[in-house]
């Protein structure tokens, strides 16, 4: 696991990310780029360089006008990222882009993606605070490029995040702040239309933006339904130190918010709970190698019981120690793990990475591969002493 240290200003933060990341990331494009997911799922045999340039264009035209437009700090922190990765700024915006390719059934690259969160307000647990977890399920060929960031802005008005990625990303998909807000993401797997579109900002982008300005879940909870310029679709878990907690179900142009029952726990994996008709259609099947005949929402169904029951089962004694057998559980389907499993142990995809957010001490616990292997290890959102923010880079 690899702690960055970042400081200053959007930009300066940045280009930090990307001098420390820059033999990583060209490490990380060259393994997808020539690995089995891309070779069997590329349009055609287009040569990497004239995707590269294709992603340039998009990002450039979809992506970066909307960020631009709607969350310019988000912007610079990419234009930051481009400088210091030492790559053309078109270049690594289409990489951003990439993150809506992944939430599109059918045609886009057809790789797996899952992740499941568990969340328990203060009277769920036996301390009386808010914890909230999450496994993070991705292609295992990105396990290697993940990175935890902690961020202290120079801007007065923003604030310090602890956050985790994949080492190109500009945005984050789970991360707390120094008030005790913690956000986290699930991808939603739509067919492109209403729902689904590729022009507008990246909810990895959307979460960093969240956690720098927002200091409670009402606060994102406004945010996030009247932000004007989603693209892809999901699901928000909010919980902040007061314990209020939610979860978002979102599209590209609507929402539904969904709270926890009485004993105050709540799981959510990749479908939607309250708004049914966003879900794909019953019989829509993947066609990755290795996952032929597994229907697109058996895995998230199957996780998703078997997060539900264990954390209400536990609902009025939950710790730290509950939530890490919880996001170890492999009692799905396979003893040993696989794809339907909260543990998700998969051909083409897995777990790549579990946290646990302990809001009241503003600690991160990670796991970094299947929790049920991995060693957990505490991560507080300052270092020691609070870094002071110093310029990176000149703009």
């Amino acid at each position: 696991m690899q702690i960055l240290e970042l400081t200053g200003t959007a930009y300066e933060r940045g280009a930090m990310q990307g001098m420390e990341m820059r033999e990583k990331t060209r490490d990380m494009l060259n393994t997808f780029f020539t690995s089995e997911m891309w070779l069997d799922n590329r349009p055609a045999p287009i040569p990497v360089s004239v995707v590269k340039a294709a992603l340039g264009v998009i990002g450039n035209r979809v992506t970066r006008r909307a960020v631009m437009r709607h969350m310019p700090a988000q912007a610079e922190r990419t234009d930051g990222l481009a400088d210091g990765l030492g790559m053309g700024r078109g270049y690594v915006w289409g990489l951003q882009f990439m993150e809506i390719m992944f939430c599109e059934a059918g045609k886009s690259l057809k790789a797996p993606g899952g992740c499941t969160q568990v969340h328990a307000q203060p009277h769920a647990t036996v301390a009386g605070t808010p914890l909230m977890a999450r496994n993070y399920d991705f292609p295992n060929l990105l396990r290697d490029f993940q990175i935890v960031r902690r961020m202290l802005p120079s801007e007065p008005d923003r604030l310090a995040t602890l956050t985790v990625t994949q080492c190109p990303s500009a945005g984050c998909h789970m991360g707390m702040n120094e008030a005790g807000l913690v956000v986290g993401a699930n991808n939603a797997r739509l067919w492109k239309g209403p729902d689904l579109s590729y022009t507008g900002a990246p909810y990895m982008m959307i979460i960093n933006e969240i956690l720098e300005t927002c200091r409670t879940t009402a606060q994102a909870m406004e945010y996030i339904q009247q932000f004007p310029a989603r693209a892809n679709a999901g699901f928000f878990g909010f919980m902040d130190e007061s314990g209020d907690n939610a979860i978002v179900e979102f599209t590209a142009c609507r929402t539904m918010v969904r709270r926890p029952g009485p004993e105050g726990v709540m799981a959510q994996t990749n479908h939607y709970i309250n708004m049914t008709d966003a879900n794909l259609p019953e019989g829509t099947y993947w066609t990755v190698k290795g996952m032929e005949g597994l229907e697109y929402a058996t895995s998230s169904h199957k996780r998703y019981d078997a997060a539900d029951r264990l954390i209400k089962q536990a609902a009025g004694k939950v710790t730290i120690d509950t939530i890490k057998t919880i996001l170890s559980d492999h009692s799905g389907d396979d003893p040993k793990g696989s794809d339907y499993t909260v543990c998700c142990h998969g051909h083409s995809g897995s777990t790549l990475s579990g946290m646990i957010f302990d809001i009241a001490s503003r600690t991160m616990w990670f796991a970094e591969g299947n929790p049920c292997q991995a060693q957990w290890a505490p991560v507080p959102l300052f270092a020691k002493s609070k870094p002071a923010a110093s310029a990176a880079a000149a703009h």
